[in-house]
């Protein structure tokens, strides 16, 4: 019976809960898959904007008629802008000139005398042509 003892108490020494220790390298395993599913999705991501980019990259040529004609149409618009720009400049010395010549500087003065001109007789009166070349949108929008 001693024996039969001692050969249990042996076999205890045998006995492995594999599961117990095995539990951490799965989990490890597990991890490293769906890691590795990721990088492969994130891969198939990069492969298909690549396919993408260069669909794009090789159209772009076939656009460039296109491109110049916005480009020469945003220039354009720039010269309208420009020619606007000085349209209001000389209009706005034009304003500040009347400004002076009718004396009311102050901006006060402006906001409450802008109606005396309308009401006051003058006997010399002096009128201000703004002058200035016209353009057509024409000119600027074929």
């Amino acid at each position: 019976m001693a024996e039969e003892k001692t050969a249990k108490d042996f076999s205890k020494y045998l006995e492995v809960d594999l599961d117990h220790k095995l539990k951490p390298i799965t989990a490890s395993i597990d991890d490293m898959l769906t890691r590795l599913e990721e990088f492969q999705t994130m891969i198939s991501f990069v492969v298909q904007d690549r396919i993408d980019y260069n669909d794009i990259l090789t159209a772009i040529p076939n656009y460039k008629n296109e491109f110049d004609n916005m480009c020469k149409k945003i220039d354009t618009l720039e010269k309208l802008m420009a020619h606007i720009k000085s349209n209001l400049d000389q209009l706005e010395c034009g304003i500040e000139k009347a400004e002076d010549e009718l004396g009311c500087s102050e901006t006060t003065m402006k906001v409450t005398n802008i109606f005396t001109p309308l009401f006051r007789k003058q006997s010399g009166k002096k009128e201000f042509r703004f002058q200035s070349d016209n353009f057509k949108t024409e000119n600027y929008f074929h």
